[in-house]
C-alpha cells in the first residue's frame, strides 16, 4: 500500500472514531455539549457545564459546581458532589449519590439502586426507586417519593410536599415458592414534613419522631 493510501485510511477511521459518539469530550469552554457511549464513563469536572449524558456501561461522576440536563445510566452509578444543577437523573442498575445543595428541575429515579442525597437538595419533580432506598436530608422535594421494595428515610428538616408512596409490589420467588415476607421501613425524623399522605399500598414499618405523622397514613392493601 502506497502512503498516500495508508494515509487516506488512517484518516477514514480517524474520523469515523471521532464521530462516532465513543469519545466525546465537552470542555468547560464548550458548554452543553452531549455525552452519548456504549461503554465508559464520563466525568464533568468542576465549573464544567454539559448537556444530556448517556451511558450504557459506565458511571457518571460530576465534580462541584457542576451543571448538565439529563443524567441517563443503563448499567452505572451517578457521582454528585456540591453545588450541582440537573434537570433530571435516572439510572436502571446503579445507586445516585448526591452532596450538599443539589438543584434537580425534573427528576430522580432508580430501577435497581439506591437515592442519597446530602443537606439541602432542592428536587422540582418526583424522587422514586422500585428496588432501592432512598434517604435525604434536609432536602425539599416539590413532588411524590416512592418505592416499591426500598427503605424511605427523612432525615433532618426534609420537607415533602406531595406524597410518600411504598407502591404494591409483585410476587417475588423465593427458594420455596412465591412469597416476600420483608417489610420496607419509613423512617421520619422529628423535623421532617410531609405535606401530603403517606400511602401505603403494601405493609410497611413505620417509624416517626414526631406522632403528628401518623394522621397522613392511609392504607391501601
Amino acid at each position: 500500500m502506497k502512503f498516500f493510501q495508508f494515509a487516506g485510511v488512517t484518516t477514514l477511521v480517524a474520523a469515523a472514531v471521532l464521530f462516532s459518539g465513543v469519545f466525546i469530550s465537552a470542555k468547560a469552554n464548550s458548554p452543553y455539549g452531549n455525552i452519548d457511549k456504549v461503554m465508559g464513563s464520563a466525568v464533568v469536572g468542576s465549573g464544567e457545564q454539559y448537556g444530556d449524558i448517556s451511558l450504557v456501561n459506565g458511571s457518571v461522576q460530576m465534580a462541584s459546581n457542576s451543571r448538565a440536563k439529563t443524567v441517563s445510566v443503563v448499567n452505572g452509578g451517578v457521582d454528585i458532589r456540591d453545588n450541582v444543577q440537573l434537570d433530571s437523573a435516572e439510572t436502571v442498575n446503579g445507586t445516585i449519590e448526591a452532596g450538599r445543595n443539589l438543584q434537580v428541575t425534573g427528576n430522580l429515579s432508580t430501577v435497581n439502586g439506591k437515592i442519597i442525597a446530602d443537606d439541602n437538595a432542592r428536587v422540582a419533580g418526583d424522587v422514586s426507586s422500585v428496588n432501592g432506598d432512598i434517604t435525604l436530608n434536609s432536602a425539599q422535594i416539590a413532588q411524590d417519593i416512592s418505592t416499591v421494595n426500598g427503605d424511605i428515610k427523612l432525615a433532618g428538616n426534609t420537607v415533602i410536599k406531595g406524597n410518600v408512596v411504598f407502591k404494591k409490589p409483585g410476587k417475588k420467588k423465593s427458594f420455596f415458592g412465591w412469597g416476600n415476607n420483608n417489610k420496607p421501613s419509613l423512617h421520619i425524623a422529628a423535623d421532617a414534613v410531609v405535606e401530603g399522605q403517606i400511602i401505603l399500598e403494601q405493609p410497611v414499618e413505620l417509624d416517626f419522631a414526631n406522632p403528628e405523622m401518623q394522621a397522613k397514613v392511609v392504607e391501601r392493601f
